[in-house]
């Protein structure tokens, strides 16, 4: 058990660097990123703040993954820790299955940069990080 925590600590460390190196102004791993519509712009296109809230929210979630090995328990109530971590399971296994327009397994719009590296990378470690929060 203690591997598989480690595992969405790192992913949600690391793709909180990631946020933040973005929030920042950087443009790596920048590309197909967002969805588009074939032949179109971005559908969506968050400003740095919102970036860097989403950062500070996938630091949240690895705090909470951490807790869950109980070095948190003077702080709060495992039980709480248990709770949220569900939570973050419930969020990412959601976002895999997707919206069944432009993200996650289920999209309809494919063809572009983003519906490529959604059915290649997103969404699986999305599923990953829920079944990993679940476990």
């Amino acid at each position: 058990m203690p591997v598989l925590i480690i595992v969405n600590t790192l992913i949600f460390c690391a793709l909180a660097v990631l946020h933040i190196h973005w929030a920042f102004g950087g443009k790596h791993f920048s590309r197909g990123v967002f969805p588009t519509k074939p032949g179109r712009p971005s559908v969506f296109k968050p400003n740095p703040l919102l970036t860097l809230l989403v950062a500070i929210g996938l630091i949240f979630f690895a705090l909470i993954t951490v807790g869950s090995t109980g070095i948190f328990d003077h702080v709060i109530n495992r039980k709480y820790v248990g709770a949220a971590t569900y939570i973050i399971a419930a969020i990412f296994f959601l976002r895999a299955m997707g919206d069944f327009k432009f993200v996650g397994f289920t999209k309809k719009i494919k063809g572009t940069d983003f519906a490529d590296r959604d059915t290649k990378i997103y969404a699986p470690v999305s599923l990953i990080i829920s079944l990993i929060s679940f476990a």
